[in-house]
């Protein structure tokens, strides 16, 4: 061993020779050598190295890659990976990443894309390529010019050749003039390749003969000339119009069906002798004219007439006596003709309330209500108009032998207004209610020197001005069913309450409020009740809906006549008149404890609405067959105060309602008068109700 290879080394490495740790030993110099230094590794182990470290890459890569697979359709196209994609077998070995692709074959469109690979899995992609566009040579036999449509669109050909069809099956229609339309389906290939289709087409006309007496006459299809008569033409098939025509001559139109290919030879054509053709015209123009009997309009105007014929005209105009004349024309002959009419009038008189009007007539001004006016007898425009009142309108058609006479009544504003409001209505249950327009300032309730009086009658002073619609009659079973179907007002000992026309009973207050929504849903109506899960939690007051009556509106429509208070139905004294009402009879005597001996109304319990006579305001049974709930909650008032109430709808807060009026239980003095007020808010079967409306 040398001096030099005595020197002590660590590692392996040269990297080692850094750390190497000088020991306190004698050192003896080594003399150099000529030549240098010598390396560390070999060329050899430097290559078995690199060697190594491909291989560790390499193992690694194969570790760490993962397949793409493309399975293209075709499955001959090419693909391009981009980035460190290496081929194998059918794919390509890749580092997971994103990588971009390119797949492409001959006759398809090429396409691109990006594929993701993860570290987790081998990756699949599927690519279609879409086949190029494919040509189409038309051959038609025989070689006419020709138009192409495919699937129903026309497309654009040069001389037959239609270029970029897409690929797949195709309808094609090939069309041309005078030949019927071919089609057929096509499998079109595409990959950029020209098919040919060869279109076998029919002729689209037949051979049609057509003749006429006398001949020669000009044959006319669709404005073209095609010869004369006799003759054999090319008619295109469908419907088509003959027309033949010879001067002096009428002209013939025949419609022919024209099927291709079928030969077809026409009836000879008789052509008549022409019309003559008359221009007619009046003074004043827009006469009527008939020719014998047959109307054919107004003046002025061109007639055509028969030839060789007498023809019997009338002129006629509303207001101007008729005309009749006689003419006779020749063959292809042209006549003028003005005809004067001479107007008629007739006299209508024209009077007005109130007086003093001024007449207008077809719009013009022409005088004063109370005059004569000479007018032609046609049909005008009357208006009558006075200052502070509505127009009056009507139209006259006046007699020359009689005179007429017009009488205009003239309605102020708010009278022409309450002309458009029916009086009477009926409901969406079938119940009939009339109107009232009240302006009546009355005391309700009663003198406490009045006998039978209880202490809630306290009167109050009432204005009454708010017009309503109320029930002619209380609503009966069969209304009420039309709201809730399995209703029954059930029976009293037997005695039946629930027949059909028979006033409905057994309803609580609410029961009836909600049957008043339901009439104004109906008819589209604002309700008045509000309502909280079928509860009634209040009213609107402004509302249009049905309702119940007030109890002002119930007194006043039971009680006030020509400005006083009636005390019964029937009047202001006793005994109970006849028919007057069902109240407790002899009929009775078994159902309640006191009964009206002298009196008979044919019934135990209650009775059909409308069985006695109305009121003087047309209302039945105010009084008797049973009582009515009524929209106002129940209170009694001190009598103290005297201040006039307008319109009361009564208090917002309460437990009970009123219920007004008599009924076929009761027949004691205090009961029978029209100022009774009971109260409640369950169900009875004494007790009904009617329905009202305010009017707004």
């Amino acid at each position: 061993m040398t001096a030099k290879e005595a020197v002590p080394v660590r590692g392996d490495s040269p990297a080692d020779d850094d750390f190497s740790v000088i020991q306190p030993v004698g050192f003896t110099p080594v003399e150099e050598q000529a030549g240098g230094g010598k390396l560390l590794l070999s060329p050899r182990a430097l290559t078995v190295a690199g060697c190594l470290l491909l291989g560790t890459l390499v193992l690694v890569y194969l570790l760490v890659a993962r397949s793409l697979i493309f399975e293209t359709q075709p499955a001959d196209a090419d693909v391009s990976v981009s980035g460190l994609a290496l081929p194998l077998g059918d794919g390509h070995l890749v580092l997971p990443g994103t990588y971009s692709y390119t797949v492409s074959a001959t006759g398809y469109l090429p396409k691109n894309g990006e594929v993701e690979i993860s570290s987790d899995d081998h990756s699949r992609h599927a690519v279609t390529l879409e086949k190029l566009p494919g040509h189409l040579q038309i051959v038609a036999d025989p070689p006419v010019p020709v138009r192409v449509e495919i699937d129903g669109e026309e497309v654009t050909s040069e001389q037959g050749l239609v270029k970029d069809v897409p690929a797949g099956r195709k309808r094609i229609t090939v069309l041309t003039d005078r030949y019927l339309p071919f089609t057929q389906e096509v499998d079109v290939e595409g990959l950029d390749n020209t098919q040919r289709l060869e279109a076998q087409l029919r002729p689209a006309w037949a051979d049609i003969h057509i003749s006429s007496n006398p001949p020669g006459a000009t044959v006319t299809v669709e404005g073209e000339v095609l010869g004369r008569t006799p003759l054999e033409a090319e008619l295109i098939q469908g419907d088509r119009v003959v027309e033949i025509s010879m001067p002096d001559h009428k002209t013939a139109e025949i419609p022919v069906a024209v099927t291709a290919g079928v030969e077809q030879r026409l009836a000879p054509v008789d052509l008549g002798a022409a019309d003559g053709i008359l221009q007619v015209a009046s003074t004043p123009v827009g006469a009527s004219v008939t020719v014998d009997g047959e109307f054919r309009g107004r003046t002025p105007m061109e007639l055509a007439l028969t030839s060789g014929t007498e023809h019997q005209l009338r002129f006629f105009k509303d207001g101007f006596s008729s005309v009749e004349r006689t003419v006779q024309m020749g063959a292809g002959a042209e006549r003028d003709m003005t005809i004067d009419l001479n107007a008629v009038f007739g006299r209508v008189r024209i009077t007005s309330s109130p007086e003093s009007a001024r007449v207008y007539i077809d719009g013009e001004l022409a005088g004063n209500a109370g005059e004569t006016f000479r007018l032609p007898t046609r049909s005008h425009e009357i208006l009558v108009r006075k200052e502070g009142y509505e127009d009056y309108r009507t139209t006259v058609v006046p007699s020359a032998k009689l005179e007429q006479s017009i009488r205009a009544v003239l309605l102020t504003a708010e009278e022409a207004r309450w002309s458009d409001v029916p009086a009477e209505i009926s409901h969406p249950a079938g119940g009939r209610m009339k109107l009232m327009r009240p302006d009546a300032k009355f005391t309700m309730g009663s003198s406490r020197r009045e006998q039978g009086r209880r202490a809630n009658e306290v009167m109050r002073e009432i204005y009454l001005n708010r017009a309503f619609y109320i029930g002619v009659t209380e609503v009966t079973n069969r209304e009420f069913r039309r709201f809730r179907r399995m209703h029954s007002s059930s029976h009293v000992d037997g005695v039946s309450l629930d027949n059909d026309n028979l006033p409905v009973v057994n309803i609580s207050w609410t029961d009836a409020a909600l049957f008043c929504n339901w009439l104004s849903e109906r008819d589209g109506l604002t309700p008045v009740y509000r309502t909280e899960r079928d509860r009634v939690t209040g009213f609107d007051g402004g509302a249009n809906g049905y309702r119940l009556p007030t109890e002002a509106e119930w007194a006043w429509a039971a009680r006030f006549q020509n400005g006083d208070m009636r005390k019964f139905p029937w009047g202001d004294e006793l005994p109970v008149r006849k028919d007057s009402g069902n109240y407790a009879d002899n009929n009775a005597a078994e159902l309640v404890p006191a009964v009206l001996r002298s009196y008979s109304d044919r019934y135990a319990a209650t009775a059909p609405v409308a069985t006695y006579s109305a009121n003087g305001l047309g209302l039945h049974d105010l009084g008797g067959n049973v009582s009515e709930w009524i929209h106002d909650l129940y209170t009694i008032g001190t009598g103290l105060s005297m201040r006039r109430e307008e319109n009361p709808v009564g208090p917002q807060d309460g437990d009970y309602h009123v219920i007004r009026g008599s009924s076929w239980r009761h027949a004691g003095l205090t009961e029978l008068r029209l100022s009774f007020r009971d109260y409640g808010a369950d169900p009875r079967n004494d007790v009904g109700f009617r329905v009202a409306r305010w009017v707004n």
